[in-house]
């Protein structure tokens, strides 16, 4: 029983440390969508298409992001803002708060 407490404690404090993904509003070709980057689970989901991250130096903080040979870096600069260029184009984010 002694087992079965500390396995439930255990999990429960995990699950709680856990950050949610922060989500960012961007502004792409006067479209906003939403990107969501998982520093836990090294992950950031654009356009529905889910890539793998690495922290590099860019900004504040910033990721490399890539699957399957497509790859972008996402840089963050002060209060929130962000910004990657994707397809030839500047897209432009906001944390949603």
């Amino acid at each position: 029983m002694k087992k079965l407490l500390l396995i439930t404690l255990v999990m429960g404090i995990s699950q709680a440390q856990a950050a949610p993904p922060l989500q960012y509003v961007c502004k792409d070709q006067g479209k906003k969508l939403t990107l969501l980057l998982d520093d836990v689970n090294n992950t950031l989901t654009w356009k529905g298409v889910t890539y793998s991250i690495k922290e590099i130096e860019c900004g504040k903080a910033g990721w490399h992001a890539e699957k399957d040979g497509v790859g972008f870096d996402f840089c963050t600069a002060t209060k929130g803002a962000a910004d990657f260029d994707f397809n030839g184009h500047t897209v432009m984010c906001d944390m949603k708060r």
